[in-house]
């Protein structure tokens, strides 16, 4: 398995329009199954939120960035971010809620 933790620093006011591009985009993976785990989660601080997400492999993450969905989202996402960071790469092993 590949995990992905990622955090994204919008623009002033733009975490809510963000939030909403993120929810579609784990919407249009609801029924991938290479995609077991997307996750978008709040921060305290205003305008930043994560995304946690799990694959079966890196492969299958990155085949999923060229899917037209994909690629719209994160056109429509660009202009509105500020800062992306990937926090975290890791592979696991299994746990409550992800097999």
């Amino acid at each position: 398995m590949y995990g992905l933790w990622t955090t994204f620093t919008t623009q002033t006011g733009q975490r809510d329009h963000v939030i909403a591009l993120l929810l579609e985009a784990a919407a249009s993976l609801e029924t991938h199954p290479s995609c077991l785990h997307y996750i978008i989660s709040i921060s305290d601080e205003p305008d930043v939120l994560h995304v946690r997400e799990i694959w079966t492999d890196a492969a299958a993450h990155l085949a999923s960035l060229e899917l037209p969905v994909t690629r719209r989202l994160i056109t429509q996402a660009r202009p509105l971010l500020e800062h992306v960071e990937r926090v975290l790469e890791d592979h696991p092993l299994g746990g409550k809620g992800l097999m």
